[in-house]
């Protein structure tokens, strides 16, 4: 009597624990399709932002990102950064979009779309159910991220094939990485719901530019 009382118990508590986690995984998911939203509507606007304005908001984009990295203050702020970067980086990408949607053509567009969507999802399931812990990969990923910002303001100046091409490559198994990484964050529950929704919205934004760069750089 006594043992199924307790194996009822050890039920109930195991059974709390997996809604707990359910409802926890859902509220990073709301946080990535709202980050989404936000990007769209920015993304919509951006065909009205004056060509003038693009390159000042994109430094400006680059000096906040910067900022975040650097000033623990800044941190603080993380909600509100989040929403200014997110509504900035959807101005900006409109312009993107459009480019490569005449340059490669609306089929080959929407198919390199769909694969960065799912190699998202592809090392995003790698990191939730093949690694055990991949909280040790975080620092390197950093190291590489401020490397690549680097590489990037170079980029701006020195005009080299070679070197675009490298940024490409480094920048989409860099985010690929941090997919793994995040997901893995989530499966040992070591988040906040908002910042990782927010992380991982920037993960696959990111790998779908680069798979378009690197699109566009092969057809030529």
């Amino acid at each position: 009597m006594a043992d199924t009382a307790q194996r009822s118990m050890h039920n109930q508590q195991k059974h709390n624990k997996e809604r707990s986690h359910a409802q926890s995984y859902g509220k990073v998911w709301l946080f990535f399709v709202y980050y989404w939203i936000i990007f769209g509507i920015g993304c919509y606007l951006g065909q009205y932002l004056p060509d003038s304005w693009r390159q000042p908001l994109s430094f400006a984009l680059l000096a906040l990102v910067l900022i975040t990295l650097f000033v623990k203050r800044a941190r603080k702020y993380g909600i509100v950064i989040s929403h200014i970067y997110t509504i900035v980086l959807g101005l900006l990408s409109y312009a993107t979009f459009t480019y490569y949607l005449q340059s490669l053509g609306a089929d080959v567009f929407y198919k390199n779309v769909a694969l960065a969507i799912v190699a998202f999802i592809v090392f995003g399931l790698i990191g939730f159910f093949l690694i055990r812990d991949a909280s040790s990969m975080g620092k390197y990923l950093f190291v590489t991220l401020i490397a690549l910002i680097i590489a990037s303001l170079v980029g701006i100046f020195i005009h080299n094939p070679i070197l675009h091409t490298a940024i490409m490559v480094v920048g989409l198994l860099l985010f690929l990485l941090y997919t793994i990484y995040d997901f893995n964050r989530m499966k040992r529950g070591a988040y906040n719901a908002r910042e990782l929704g927010f992380n991982l919205f920037l993960n696959l934004i990111h790998i779908i530019k680069y798979v378009l760069r690197i699109a566009d750089r092969l057809r030529k």
